[in-house]
């Protein structure tokens, strides 16, 4: 349905439960293990495998959500007295080699950046059936949801939400990581209405002197490289949905309609 202003600058503010322009082709970003509390991916840890005790470590409360892989659920965990989101990926589901490897790179990715505008994972881990992600718990729900109740948000508060997200942006940008699925749907919020950035799972590294050629993310956010299907280096993307995005933070719609890539 229209969300906030009609007429010539009212696109349909419509959901995109997952990427619809799925990527193809390859980048490379290769394997990575899983990590214990207090290990850095980049640290070549052991696989940390669940163990009796940590199999009752972790109270489901509810189910948050489920997607391709698996489910995501709320959870309360006694070792530390926190709420967190634990989402667990069944191997069984995993159809191919290249969904593996974007999703170890995913868990690499987010593993390493520590900002406080991007959902933190704590700790992973895994076992020959499934692997297990214990992650920050966002309680405000999808940014996505949050706009289509209020339509258009008042300037300040736009302003500030908008400054959470490109601080985060900029803060993978010097990391040499591109999101690339940036949109209302992947920034959750926390108790505070602070924006969190989630969902890296067609993120990728970038380099100075390579070109990427995976053209992926959703085509309401997708920037004119994508749309055409020519090599980019990787922040360019991010910065073109960061202004679909503020489109919707102020006005409470899309800029454009379309949802595929004949009608964009």
């Amino acid at each position: 349905m229209p969300v906030g202003n009609s007429g010539s600058r009212s696109g349909r503010l419509a959901r995109i439960s997952q990427s619809n322009i799925r990527p193809f082709g390859s980048n490379g970003g290769g394997a990575t293990n899983s990590y214990g509390p207090g290990t850095h991916p980049m640290s070549g840890a052991e696989p940390c495998s669940p163990t009796k005790k940590e199999k009752h470590r972790f109270e489901i409360t509810k189910k948050l959500g489920s997607g391709t892989y698996g489910k995501v659920s709320l959870a309360y965990d006694h070792k530390f007295d926190r709420e967190v989101a634990v989402k667990l990926i069944k191997k069984s589901a995993i159809e191919s080699k290249a969904d593996l490897v974007r999703i170890r790179r995913e868990i690499r990715i987010m593993s390493a950046l520590n900002h406080p505008n991007i959902i933190q994972i704590y700790e992973v881990f895994e076992n020959k059936d499934k692997i297990i992600l214990v992650m920050e718990y966002s309680s405000g729900g999808e940014l996505y949801d949050y706009v289509s109740r209020c339509g258009s948000l008042p300037e300040a508060e736009a302003r500030r939400i908008f400054r959470q997200i490109t601080s985060a942006v900029l803060y993978c940008h010097k990391h040499r990581v591109a999101h690339r699925d940036l949109k209302l749907e992947n920034i959750l919020l926390d108790q505070n209405n602070n924006a969190k950035i989630a969902d890296f799972g067609l993120s990728n590294y970038f380099a100075d002197k390579n070109l990427l050629t995976t053209f992926c993310g959703s085509p309401l956010y997708a920037s004119p490289e994508i749309i055409n299907g020519t090599p980019y280096k990787g922040p360019e993307v991010d910065c073109w949905s960061l202004g679909i995005l503020l489109y919707t933070l102020v006005y409470g719609s899309m800029p454009f309609d379309g949802r595929d890539f004949n009608r964009m």
